[in-house]
Order: structure tokens, then sequence, then C-alpha cells
């Protein structure tokens, strides 16, 4: 892992001052750490496509961002699914944090399916939130058992490499992953294991210097996504009052072109060091 000291743990207490809190703190800690820490390393998406094609990339990327949202409007169900297992192979193919094959597709099941382990059905329960109203409750509860038992698997697998490697560091992200409550398990899983060393990944791409001079060069992509996120989130908010819902659409439809298109844009060919926003 490369979020280390003071930072790493931070995170972990709020996880844990989260747990204990309840109420809408875990909600809280999801839209902090999952979406908005997660956020930062797909800002510089743009910023990797060529300048030449990056009318035709922003073009691409807001269309299957609102398709994205509208399927979730008219077929909860199957675009639950579709982004569950997008985000397993998103997860393996994007990993920073392990090197051998084995482990990678470990960790692309553990950061959806760990939060399962000890919580099959309070994850039931969030993912038939997610779906539309009408849809099948029994494929809410089938999800998460089949979240459950990859993430069961996975998390030996996982552990087992953190022994090796005696990183105490990354046995308890993984035990905190299963124990706290999912959606906290989620948010600190995906960040830690996946958002944060892809944004270190990022800012070397960029030629981004700190934290700083990354976020000064990605900034105006953030506040887009922002108040993307606020509209969009806003529209599913009416339909389904605890937010979960909300925040299902909002995350899919960021994540999806950030795995989709974006690697279309950058196939065959260097990523470029670019000098900053144009």
């Amino acid at each position: 892992m490369t979020c280390t000291g003071r930072s790493w743990r931070a995170l972990v207490g709020l996880a844990i001052a989260a747990s204990l809190a309840g109420g809408l703190a875990p909600l809280a800690y999801v839209l902090m750490v999952g979406l908005g820490l997660g956020l930062l390393h797909g800002a510089s998406d743009l910023y990797l496509v060529e300048h030449g094609q990056r009318k035709r990339f922003v073009l691409s990327y807001l269309g299957v961002a609102v398709v994205c949202a509208l399927a979730w409007q008219v077929a909860g169900a199957l675009a639950l699914t579709a982004f569950l297992l997008l985000s397993v192979w998103h997860f393996a193919h994007e990993d920073e944090v392990f090197q051998r094959r084995h482990e990678q597709i470990a960790l692309g099941l553990f950061i959806l399916g760990g939060p399962a382990v000890l919580h099959r059905n309070a994850v039931a329960e969030l993912l038939n939130l997610a779906m539309a109203a009408g849809a099948s409750s029994a494929l809410g509860g089938w999800l998460a058992v089949t979240l459950a038992c990859a993430g069961l698997i996975a998390f030996g697998v996982l552990l087992m490499s953190a022994w090796q490697r005696r990183d105490l560091r990354l046995a308890v992200t993984l035990l905190l992953v299963v124990v706290t409550p999912p959606l906290i398990g989620f948010a600190l899983g995906f960040y830690l294991l996946h958002a944060e060393p892809q944004t270190r990944v990022r800012e070397r791409m960029v030629g981004a210097l700190s934290m700083g001079d990354y976020l000064h060069r990605t900034w105006p992509v953030l506040v887009g996504a922002g108040v993307f996120a606020l509209v969009g989130g806003a529209v599913f908010w009416q339909q389904e009052q605890t937010g979960i819902r909300a925040l299902f659409v909002v995350l899919a439809a960021f994540a999806l072109p950030h795995m989709v298109v974006l690697p279309r844009f950058l196939s065959g060919r260097a990523v470029p060091q670019v000098p900053g926003p144009v």
C-alpha cells in the first residue's frame, strides 16, 4: 500500500469512529472517502488523452455517464449486476498493490466481496435499495451470497500475501474491510487498495510534483464532477430517500466511463506527460 503513516491512521480512525457512531455516519464516510477521495484518481482522465481527441473523449465520457444513469432508471437490476462485474475486472486489471495475477484477481473480488463476508444481510439490503423499485429482492440476496463467498476466498488469499510480506498495515486494512459496516468497509478498501495507489500513479503520469500540484492541474474536472454528483444525486434521492440508490448511481456514472471509455483512447500508445489543464 502507498498510503502510510498519519494518512492511513486518520482514515482507519475515522472508519472505526463512524462504525461506532452508526446512523448516517457510514453514509457520510463513504461519501467523503469512497466518492470524494476516490474520485481523485479519475480526475486526470482527460489530461491523459491527446489534445486532438479530447472533444470526442469528453462527449464519449459524458455520453456513457448519462446512459449509465438512464439504464439504472429503467433496468436497475441489470445495471447493478453489470456494474459489479465491471468493477471486479477493473480493480483486478488496474492494481498497484499486488504483483502476482492471482493476488490481483483476489483484490478485485475482495474490494466488493470483503464487506459482505460478515454482513451478508446488510449488503443484500443495500443492493436491493440500489436497484429500482419493483426489482426482485431475491437478486440482492443472491448477489450478496455470491459476493460473500468470493470475498471470503479472496480474504484468505490476500491475508496470506500480507503475512508473506510482513505487512501489518495491509493485514489490518483487510480485516477492517471485513468487520466494519459494509459502506465503511467498501470505502476503506476501495480507497486504500485501489484509488489511493492509482492517484499516486496519476500524479506521475501528469507530471505533478505533489498532491497539491495534482489538484491544481485537475481542479476544473473536479468541479464539474462535483456539480454532476450533486445534480444526479438529487434526482435519484427523490426516488429513494435513504440515499443508497443515489450513491450507487453516481458512483457507477463516474466509474463506468473511467473503466470503459478511457482505455479505448489510450490503447496502443504511450501515456503523455502533460503540463496541466488546458
